[in-house]
């Protein structure tokens, strides 16, 4: 067993974006950990490559993949992790943990927990609160998990001998562990998740309705004039459906629930367009919106945050400042998030905008600095 990480041998099934991030991570901050791979020939030829897994099974051979590991993390989408719970009970070595990162957490849970009821393994329902816009492997980055929430979904979201082992390792990966219950964390991110998701969806498809008697309307008119706060608000929309079906299946009861509120907030907004009693509501949003989290040192919300990891040898981080300055890129802030003993640190750096701060994630990877924007 590794002394840092607590597990000495560690099964990802699914090494896409999600799992192949994991593995990413896993190989920087814990590089003693042995590292399986568990998915079909092209994604785990690029995780090899990429040297997130030091070793692979296919799909049909998921009993050897699983077979030593004190740590299997399940990373494939919400329907096969449902499906893969029940045959991972009889196949994991006593003792082991078993880990899903899946965007749901009610119904995976139950099955989870039923299936290793009678086992001397345990399973911790888990969400890593982050994502990226390129899925697979090819969009998987060891930075992925860095400052963002990792639920861990345990029964009344209290700890449990399997959980607490898993905090200190994924801080590591430089996540922040908290717990919450499954039917909690549904229930959160219908609201703050899912809603959103359906909501820039919608905003999208209102391009092509036209009022009666304007049927001149089109979506590209409309587009055409399109400025950032229209742009800010539907960029989730581009998102594939494939991501969000399972999501939708299986959290339909809350997300209904989300809509129906929303639809009445609406409502009671349009009664109130072009009357003073709007300004409450403007004013209550206001000082809502000054509440969501920024950055631990506060920097205005306009700036836009990259994570990069710095090797600890000398002159590395005058070497990644002097790499963006080169191209002309203003650093307006940088911030020393953590440092891992006998690997070095993670930094924020803050750009005026994304279009920079994707500038300076190209020339820092470029220069052998693992980065990328954190939205």
């Amino acid at each position: 067993m590794d002394g840092e990480s607590g597990f000495s041998r560690v099964t990802i099934i699914g090494v896409g974006l999600m799992g192949g991030s994991f593995g990413l991570a896993l190989k920087n901050f814990y590089p003693r950990v042995t590292v399986t791979g568990v998915d079909y020939k092209r994604q785990v030829e690029i995780a090899l490559d990429r040297g997130a897994i030091d070793e692979s099974y296919p799909p049909a051979h998921l009993g050897r993949g699983v077979e030593g590991s004190d740590l299997v993390v399940v990373a494939t989408p919400i329907d096969g992790i449902i499906r893969l719970t029940t045959a991972l009970s009889g196949q994991v070595d006593g003792g082991a943990v078993v880990l899903d990162l899946g965007s749901t957490k009610e119904e995976i849970c139950r099955t989870g927990w039923e299936a290793f009821s009678d086992s001397t393994a345990e399973f911790v329902g888990g969400h890593p609160m982050t994502g990226a816009e390129v899925r697979g492997m090819e969009g998987a980055h060891p930075l992925l998990y860095e400052n963002s929430v990792f639920v861990l979904s345990t029964p009344n979201g209290e700890p449990t001998e399997g959980s607490q082992k898993l905090e200190g390792f994924l801080r590591r990966l430089g996540t922040h562990p908290h717990y919450l219950s499954p039917e909690r964390h549904d229930q959160l991110v219908a609201r703050i998740s899912h809603l959103p998701q359906l909501v820039a969806v919608g905003l999208m498809r209102n391009l092509e309705n036209s009022p009666a008697g304007r049927e001149d309307d089109s979506a590209e008119e409309y587009l055409s004039f399109a400025g950032g706060g229209f742009k800010d608000m539907t960029r989730i929309a581009g998102s594939p459906f494939g991501v969000w079906e399972d999501i939708l299946v299986t959290n339909s009861g809350r997300i209904k629930e989300e809509i129906e509120l929303f639809i009445g907030v609406m409502e009671r907004l349009g009664g109130l367009v072009g009357e003073e009693d709007m300004r409450e509501d403007f004013s209550r949003a206001s000082a809502l919106r000054r509440e969501v989290p920024a950055s631990n040192k506060g920097i205005s919300s306009r700036t836009v945050k990259v994570a990069v990891m710095v090797p600890d040898r000398p002159g590395s981080l005058a070497e990644l400042t002097s790499s963006v300055a080169e191209e002309g890129i203003n650093v307006k802030d940088l911030e020393l998030q953590k440092v891992r003993e006998d690997y070095g640190g993670t930094f924020h750096v803050y750009f005026e905008s994304r279009e920079d701060a994707t500038a300076a994630c190209t020339v820092m990877n470029a220069n052998g600095f693992d980065s990328r924007v954190i939205d």
